[in-house]
């Protein structure tokens, strides 16, 4: 009786023991679930709660129509962007004809004269600066050659688009067709070299959109790689600051850009080749201006755009500056706008300050310089360079200048 008793309390003790144990189990869970849904509201919580600083630059760009600033998350971020110096220089109506520039010390970043910069504008042919430059990243082969057709000129020739005077079925080198399409901003060389790059250009536009998210141009869009007016095409003086700063890092882009006249390869169309100048060198020699010298240009312009001028210069002291003039009245107000704007930086040319007193013209004078019917630049029994004042009664009168001034 005794063992029958004894067995019965000890079944007894081991359900109480398993009932508590089975109630602590019961509890453990229940805090450790009451512990996870605690953090999980917290997570959830801050997630819809995104701090400021957490904001990406890409977020806060999201519309392209809206306002920017050039301060906060974006400056940080977009390093690339230029920032305006403390003591920069605002010019006005006054000072300089062109509504939008944009003077950069390339060493430090820094926006030291401007006027309109981060205002939105169209670049007209300074586009074929990033033409260029996405070109010349994506050609493996500068002496490929390239056939050009009847088609492809025939458009350009009604439209009366520029032109570097390649013919239907002539065959020429990529190389030339880069010449022909920054020196005499020729259309015929930009649409064959988009078609060589990427067979058309809506699949380049792309890549020049690319390239300039790439670089940090926020304020820009291309639609077409010539230049041509599109609504949704623009950019701002600031943001081809950047560009231009891009292209002479190149060296061919540089070697290009600063050339002031080229033969192309001969052809059977051509077989002394074309001889090709700078539209933007045809109107000045680059040394205007004392203590400092252009080195690289290139000019732009439509109805819309106005004249248009991108520029890249290089001081005495080795320091290089890059200037974007744009919406000038007249070919050389942009050039004239130029020289005085890098006056600011030698103190060497002066700076205009009466010029919404005066009359503007819609013509003007342009120097050419004169050359053989080889090419060769012509020269007097002294051996000064002759170059011709071409006047708006298209007479011209023959004025020498020092071989020393001019820029090869």
């Amino acid at each position: 009786m005794n063992y029958n008793k004894n067995k019965s309390e000890k079944s007894k003790l081991i359900l109480i023991l398993t009932g508590v144990l089975i109630l602590v189990v019961i509890i453990f869970i229940a805090v450790t679930l009451a512990v996870n849904n605690n953090s999980d509201w917290k997570q959830s919580s801050t997630s819809n709660n995104i701090s400021p600083d957490s904001v990406t630059f890409q977020d806060a760009t999201e519309s392209e129509d809206s306002e920017q600033e050039t301060s906060g998350t974006e400056e940080e971020e977009n390093y690339n962007y230029p920032k305006f110096a403390d003591d920069a220089i605002k010019l006005d109506k006054s000072n300089i004809y062109s509504d939008y520039a944009a003077l950069v010390d390339v060493e430090t970043n820094e926006i030291i004269a401007s006027r309109g910069a981060e205002l939105k504008m169209n670049p007209a042919s300074i586009t074929k600066v990033m033409t260029l430059l996405v070109a010349v990243e994506n050609i493996s082969d500068f002496n490929a050659t390239y056939t050009i057709t009847y088609d492809m000129i025939s458009p350009l020739i009604e439209q009366e688009a520029a032109r570097a005077g390649f013919e239907d079925q002539e065959t020429v080198t990529v190389t030339d067709l880069l010449y022909g399409m920054i020196l005499p901003s020729g259309a015929d060389a930009t649409v064959a070299l988009v078609e060589y790059v990427s067979k058309n250009e809506e699949a380049f536009v792309k890549l020049m959109n690319e390239k300039a998210e790439e670089l940090g141009m926020t304020h820009t869009h291309f639609t077409n790689a010539t230049g041509l007016y599109n609504e949704k095409h623009y950019s701002t003086a600031a943001d081809l600051t950047i560009l231009m700063r891009e292209a002479m890092n190149n060296n061919i882009c540089r070697k290009i850009l600063g050339t002031v006249e080229y033969n192309t390869t001969s052809t059977q169309q051509h077989p002394g080749g074309i001889l090709l100048q700078s539209t933007a060198f045809s109107r000045m020699y680059g040394s205007e201006v004392k203590g400092i010298e252009i080195i690289g240009a290139k000019t732009g312009f439509h109805d819309q755009a106005r004249q248009c001028l991108a520029s890249y210069a290089k001081a005495i002291d080795g320091k290089e500056y890059v200037l974007i003039t744009g919406h000038a009245p007249t070919d050389m107000d942009t050039i004239w706008d130029a020289f005085a704007i890098y006056g600011t930086i030698t103190g060497t040319y002066d700076m205009p300050t009466d010029l919404d007193t005066r009359t503007t013209t819609t013509t003007s004078n342009v120097y050419v310089i004169v050359t053989d019917e080889y090419g060769k630049l012509v020269t007097d029994e002294n051996g000064n360079i002759v170059s011709e004042l071409a006047t708006s009664s298209n007479e011209t009168t023959t004025e020498t200048v020092p071989a020393d001034d001019y820029q090869e």
